[in-house]
């Protein structure tokens, strides 16, 4: 599957969780935060997005998942995927070749990289 497809199925997810105004709203507050900000978060929220982001994919992408989700956990679930995803980007931009075609298993491999598993450094 080439680097395109990829992308484009890892949106289709993110629109299934998010309405375009929940994404714009996180987008905005991670600006507003900055990006000290925004590392800041994701380190103090680390587990619980991995948690999430497993929740997610046992619900197979359903909006549910975010039921009763507190809005910074939510802001921090976005700012890793943008960062996970253009990482992702970089690191494949070929594509990868025998990936599991499910849009919501590889939204959540991007999600949670080697590196959101491991030990903080």
């Amino acid at each position: 599957m080439n680097a395109r497809e990829i992308f484009e199925k890892s949106v289709v997810v993110m629109k299934q969780l998010l309405t375009k105004d929940e994404m714009m709203g996180s987008i905005k507050r991670a600006k507003e935060r900055g990006e000290e900000g925004n590392q800041k978060l994701l380190s103090e929220r680390r587990e619980q997005i991995n948690g999430l982001v497993r929740k997610i994919a046992d619900a197979k992408g359903s909006k549910a998942s975010l039921d009763a989700v507190p809005r910074e956990l939510t802001d921090a679930m976005v700012v890793r995927y943008l960062s996970n995803r253009e990482i992702f980007m970089k690191t494949f931009p070929e594509g990868i070749e025998d990936i599991d075609t499910d849009p919501v298993s590889i939204w959540a491999s991007i999600m949670i990289s080697p590196g959101d598993e491991g030990p903080l450094s």
